[in-house]
């Protein structure tokens, strides 16, 4: 079976992060977890590993004003990417099925009007040419998104001088520049729906935490792939909120053997 793997910088996992991870253990599809040695809350069901065999960064990327590392997070996927066979997916992807690729791609079909690829889940094979051009921009180039505009490229570096890591918007590494260099090629024809990796889009957040269930058939979650849960908005809602019995979230927890008490947000 393929390996998923995802990178954890911090020091324990919250118990959003212990269900969706041991939700592949217990499809038979351990996860491998990097860290740069600062996370002490290793479950056994996963595989944890020095992040700097991937990506042996001179410092932890984040961003100026929020902290983030969103930024180093992207720049490890591509490295993943381009030097393992492994499926890279989000520590907020919970796995109804064992994830597979189709000669090494795994990932959801753009969203055209907003010029987007979300890459929560994500595998390309190590030859493919979008990957090559998207490292090639991050650890190779001047920085300046090519599908910006002239006009916002020359406005950008008048108020920078130069773009770093730092200067540019947080997300510039990860949906809008995976559409720019994937889309267009025929790579993009290996996409699958994006129902199938994102089974309940984000608007219907308010769904994880309903006692109804049968709210949620309408979406038909249990026969895709994995359920994304988004995990700013996850922790914005249970961070002060009971999580309500009988709902979806209580009913993963018990099914994966998870005490949300003893893994706080």
């Amino acid at each position: 079976m393929e390996r998923v793997a995802t990178l954890w910088i911090g020091e324990r996992f919250s118990f959003l992060e212990h269900l969706c991870l041991k939700s592949f253990a217990d499809l038979d599809q351990k996860p491998i977890v990097y860290h740069y040695g600062d996370l002490k809350d290793i479950p056994g069901y996963v595989e944890a590993r020095d992040a700097r065999e991937v990506f042996d960064a001179p410092e932890i990327y984040r961003d100026p004003i929020t902290r983030s590392v969103a930024v180093h997070a992207d720049l490890f996927r591509l490295k993943l990417l381009q030097q393992t066979d492994q499926i890279w997916v989000d520590a907020d992807a919970y796995a109804v099925k064992p994830f597979q690729t189709d000669q090494g791609y795994l990932f959801p079909a753009a969203n055209r009007r907003r010029q987007r690829i979300m890459n929560g889940v994500l595998a390309l094979p190590g030859d493919s040419p979008a990957l090559a051009e998207m490292c090639a921009f991050a650890f190779d180039s001047d920085l300046v998104p090519p599908w910006w505009p002239e006009e916002q490229q020359r406005a950008y570096l008048q108020i920078f001088g130069r773009s770093t890591y730092w200067s540019l918007p947080i997300f510039s590494f990860g949906p809008p520049m995976l559409f720019h260099y994937l889309y267009p090629t025929p790579e993009h024809a290996k996409a699958v729906s994006r129902k199938s990796l994102y089974a309940i889009p984000l608007r219907h957040r308010s769904l994880w935490n309903e006692p109804d269930q049968g709210k949620l058939e309408f979406l038909d979650w249990q026969n895709q792939t994995s359920v994304h849960f988004y995990g700013s908005w996850f922790r914005k809602i249970f961070k002060d909120r009971a999580i309500n019995p009988g709902s979806l979230v209580d009913t993963l927890l018990r099914k994966h053997g998870i005490d949300p008490n003893d893994h706080p947000i």
